[in-house]
């Protein structure tokens, strides 16, 4: 049996719960911890998460894939602030949930609590596109970029399984087969032999048996913004790399 028939064959282990029964658990202010490893282990940790986790399913489907386009300033201001270390700091995307044809606006802000709070609108219509800098009022109330006019900068694909534990309360991302495109210079580049898995959930939840058995399989948290990875491993030549050279080189041995 081949690594791929593998996958597919633990992920049907799953018991499937759906976009309604999630509802509970969105965790849109909630805390957030990223683990970076080779995809080739993503089949033994699914199998010893079965018992304890739902896998969401939509239209019949599991493995769901995502486009993301990341908006920023001219200067690249939102990358810099994540570059420099700074606690407080933003991401604008534009979101596409290719199997549910959903498309959403969304702002992703870290806060020096260590926070992670998330607000979106979703598109007028499913004929009309979300305009980025047609929605100043939703900008200015939860970004200071409101008055500016920002530009698309990294468009990124993958593919996405999510998580749920049975008390709803925790909700886990496991991204592979990515894909990023620097859009401005019209560079693409591949990653797929790497997953990220995020751990969300609120403060005040119970442990998590699924980084138990991470740190039982010998995977550390390690930070990993898609946005600003992807751009540093396009080597945009407008943007400062040197901070994330050591964790571009670790990507590289995964």
């Amino acid at each position: 049996m081949n690594s791929e028939s593998s996958l597919k064959s633990i992920i049907e282990k799953f018991a499937p719960i759906s976009l309604e029964q999630m509802d509970g658990v969105k965790l849109m202010r909630r805390t957030d911890t990223k683990f970076v490893f080779n995809v080739e282990l993503l089949p033994e940790l699914l199998s010893r998460a079965s018992d304890n986790y739902y896998m969401v399913e939509i239209n019949n489907l599991r493995e769901q894939v995502y486009q993301t386009t990341y908006f920023d300033t001219p200067d690249y201001s939102m990358y810099t602030s994540h570059h420099n270390g700074k606690l407080n700091r933003c991401k604008i995307r534009i979101r596409k949930y290719v199997c549910s044809n959903q498309e959403f606006l969304e702002v992703k802000r870290k806060n020096n609590h260590g926070e992670t709070i998330k607000n979106r609108i979703g598109r007028p219509n499913p004929e009309e596109q979300i305009d980025v800098n047609g929605s100043k009022k939703f900008l200015e109330k939860y970004t200071p970029f409101g008055h500016q006019l920002l530009y698309p900068k990294l468009g990124n694909q993958f593919i996405r399984l999510t998580l749920v534990n049975k008390d709803l309360t925790e909700r886990i991302t496991l991204d592979y087969n990515l894909n990023f495109t620097d859009i401005k210079y019209n560079k693409n580049i591949s990653a797929n032999g790497v997953c990220i898995a995020e751990i969300k959930k609120d403060k005040n939840s119970k442990k998590s048996p699924f980084i138990t058995n991470l740190n039982e399989m010998r995977i550390r948290p390690s930070g990993f913004s898609k946005y600003c990875i992807g751009l540093a491993m396009l080597k945009n030549p407008e943007i400062k790399l040197n901070l994330f050279r050591q964790k571009i080189r670790a990507i590289e041995k995964i």
